[in-house]
């Protein structure tokens, strides 16, 4: 556990940097409501590991003093700002570290964190690929999503009752509008928890989209 600061706040980043040399790929992971990132980050951190990648996931709820976010807090306006503040300067941190390799960082948000991933990859060219699950658009963002975003995959649970899947609908519809490179894939029955088995197919076709556009290969996002 390190730490970064976010103007006047000091928050609190989970890192796993693989041994050897680098520079390295890096994944950020963006938790939930819930505030907490481990339950993805065990799940991802052995292939990761042993593919040579660094993980990143700093505790942006430090930036308003929460443990976890209510639906209030989330649609203020005020607390989702505060929270990509956090984020982007996340951002700068993980830029900066020795093992990660500038060029090559890419994004997972869950949920919440999958609202600021996609607002992260709408303004920060730094982020090479983005991995959106059970997410969307932030409210009032759709007009931002445009053409040189990275290559993004949209993961959603077809029986999902907290986010509905019309919001990965609305992602892709827009995805394809902007002719933004994506991936969409549906779990059917999964709601906004995976089970085991579908959480395997989960963790299969995200290693797969981030080994083709992050780790082994340069950034498909596009110039100009």
């Amino acid at each position: 556990m390190d730490r970064y600061t976010s103007g006047p706040h000091s928050i609190e980043i989970e890192q796993f940097e693989p041994q050897t040399p680098g520079p390295h790929s890096a994944l950020m992971v963006l938790h939930g409501t819930g505030g907490a990132a481990y339950y993805w980050m065990e799940r991802f951190a052995p292939a990761l590991s042993s593919a040579g990648v660094a993980m990143y996931a700093p505790h942006y709820f430090d930036k308003t003093g929460t443990a976890r976010a209510s639906m209030e807090m989330i649609l203020d306006g005020r607390h989702f700002a505060a929270w990509l503040s956090a984020v982007r300067d996340a951002l700068n941190y993980v830029a900066e570290r020795p093992a990660v390799d500038p060029e090559r960082i890419g994004v997972l948000g869950i949920s919440l964190g999958g609202y600021l991933a996609i607002a992260l990859g709408i303004e920060d060219p730094r982020i090479r690929a983005i991995v959106e699950l059970s997410g969307g658009v932030p409210w009032g963002w759709e007009p931002r999503i445009h053409s040189r975003m990275p290559p993004t995959l949209v993961l959603h649970g077809a029986a999902d009752q907290i986010v509905p899947l019309a919001e990965a609908h609305k992602l892709q519809a827009l995805l394809e509008e902007h002719r933004v490179p994506h991936e969409v894939e549906i779990f059917a029955g999964e709601t906004h928890w995976f089970v085991a088995g579908a959480q395997i197919k989960l963790l299969t076709k995200t290693l797969g989209f981030l080994s083709q556009h992050l780790f082994n290969r340069g950034s498909l996002r596009k110039a100009g």
